[in-house]
């Protein structure tokens, strides 16, 4: 009886802790399924209703509003503009909201800036909330994007290191970095998509003085007009007249993103991107030559088997893959990254498949399968050993 009493204890425990309020981090860090981020957005409200100048909720609440607002519009196949305008909604209502309920604070200031944004004001926010807490977590990966902005290599590496030294990211996004950069030819440009893996690669290069030789350029930031042609000037390119404003759908971004990759393909320096996807290099895919984790354009054909080889074999640390001796919140998107060896990988194993390097070709199953495993892709890398 005892048992059981205890056991109904626990569960009615387990049940509070699971409706209790938690950190929302951004999506870089962690991201959790719909319904939780519903869930944890009526529980930082209700918080806000208990305490008003509570700074720390209206940040999570913000911060769970915000994940709604990219995530719910595509729960169904089609783009629901009435979802993103409900939440867009919201987000400012919250904004205007915590101006009175808690202004000239550090949370406020890190509201405020995430919706404004970097490139329109939202910097001018973050430097205000980092005289506050210089190097709080809230805000140093903005910080350094902010001073990548402005060319200022000197904060840049200073937010950077307070990026590695803090565990932002996991070790597995980290090593993802390394290797990357260690595939690239000297000099190269690389053109990456998203928060992590411009991080990481940054990260990599600034706290461990890793291939600074690259250029790393994220998609979105090399709309802003002004770093744009200061960075041309600094790579030793002809300026680009070329305007992002105003453009949204793919239909109007597609055309302005092919003109100014087209600038950088008639560069001296070689062209990489992140092979995780090709929103707007569709009309080069013959020229696009997978390395291992990026895609290096060429006007000539390249032998690619030799190079992701050779990436596998001399450059790449690959150890963590195995097993990884750390715990970050950021780890399951790590394995994500992971996720992203698999097409090298499925090539190079048919190589040592073909040219009968038996050991070789051992090694790289057992890595193909831990990563496909991480990945939900068991069913279709086995189908690709069972035919060798």
């Amino acid at each position: 009886m005892k048992k059981i009493l205890f056991g109904l204890a626990l569960l009615m425990t387990s049940s509070l802790w699971a409706q209790s309020p938690q950190k929302v981090y951004s999506f870089a860090q962690d991201r959790r399924e719909i319904t939780w981020y519903i869930t944890q957005q009526n529980l930082w409200k209700k918080e806000i209703e208990k305490t008003e100048k509570n700074g720390y909720a209206w940040l999570n609440y913000y911060r769970a509003t915000r994940a709604l607002r990219h995530m719910a519009p595509y729960e169904t196949d089609n783009w629901n503009q009435e979802k993103y305008d409900q939440y867009d909604k919201e987000l400012k209502e919250i904004l205007k909201k915590a101006s009175k309920a808690i202004p000239n604070t550090f949370e406020f200031y890190v509201i405020s800036g995430a919706e404004k944004g970097l490139t329109n004001g939202g910097n001018e926010e973050y430097l205000k909330a980092a005289k506050i807490r210089p190097f709080d977590e809230e805000i140093i990966d903005e910080l350094m994007i902010h001073y990548d902005l402005k060319l200022d290599a000197k904060n840049k590496n200073l937010y950077a290191t307070k990026m590695f030294e803090t565990n932002q990211l996991s070790v597995g996004i980290l090593n993802w970095g390394y290797n990357i950069l260690a595939e690239l030819d000297e000099n190269a440009i690389l053109f990456t998509y998203g928060d992590n893996d411009t991080y990481a690669t940054w990260i990599i290069q600034e706290a461990k003085n890793f291939r600074k030789d690259v250029t790393v350029i994220n998609h979105y930031l090399i709309q802003d007009e002004n770093f744009r042609n200061q960075l041309l000037k600094k790579l030793g390119y002809d300026p680009l007249d070329l305007s992002f404003d105003g453009l949204v759908s793919d239909n109007q971004l597609t055309p302005a993103y092919e003109k100014l990759l087209a600038h950088f393909y008639k560069g001296k320096r070689p062209v990489y991107f992140v092979n995780s996807r090709n929103d707007y290099t569709k009309n080069v895919e013959d020229k696009l030559f997978l390395t291992g984790l990026a895609l290096r354009y060429s006007e000539q054909s390249i032998d690619n088997v030799a190079i992701i080889k050779r990436n596998f074999e001399k450059r790449y640390l690959l150890d963590y893959i195995s097993e990884v001796f750390a715990c970050n919140i950021s780890d399951q998107t790590g394995m994500h990254f992971n996720g992203m060896y698999l097409p090298a990988m499925i090539k190079l194993y048919q190589h040592y498949s073909e040219s009968e390097d038996l050991e070789r070709k051992k090694w790289m199953e057992s890595l193909m399968l831990k990563v496909a495993q991480q990945n939900g892709k068991l069913e279709e890398v086995n189908a690709i050993i069972e035919k060798k």
